[in-house]
């Protein structure tokens, strides 16, 4: 108890927190990613290179607040390119959004497999 004491007068004396530097750091960057979808319960809206959707760092991330993202971007889940004047959304005919070289692509691929054979 009194070790404790000492700490918390000491911290207090110098403006220190309990924290660490590491821990303090470690929250800010999580909070800066952090967004709804990584806490989705289907899970395929979770990104594999998000540090925040990985289960070890979702728990630790869980009381930090959200980001705010004044600025989106959308990214093709197929390519995982980002959609932009190069590679604009397209929607198709089931309502997804897709990049269009991925677009594309699914076309070329649909009309190589329905190839018409004349007898």
């Amino acid at each position: 108890m009194l070790i404790q004491q000492f700490r918390y007068d000491n911290y207090r004396l110098h403006q220190l927190g309990n924290n660490s530097v590491f821990t303090i750091t470690l929250q800010a960057g999580l909070s800066a990613i952090k967004t709804p979808q990584c806490y989705k319960e289907d899970g395929s809206s979770k990104n594999p290179d998000c540090p925040v959707c990985s289960k070890s760092l979702n728990k630790l991330a869980q009381p930090l607040p959200m980001a705010h993202c004044a600025n989106s971007r959308l990214v093709c889940k197929i390519s995982g390119d980002v959609m932009n004047e190069n590679n604009p959304p397209m929607m198709l005919p089931n309502g997804y959004v897709y990049g269009y070289n991925v677009s594309v692509g699914v076309n070329d691929l649909v009309k190589a497999k329905t190839a018409v054979v004349r007898i």
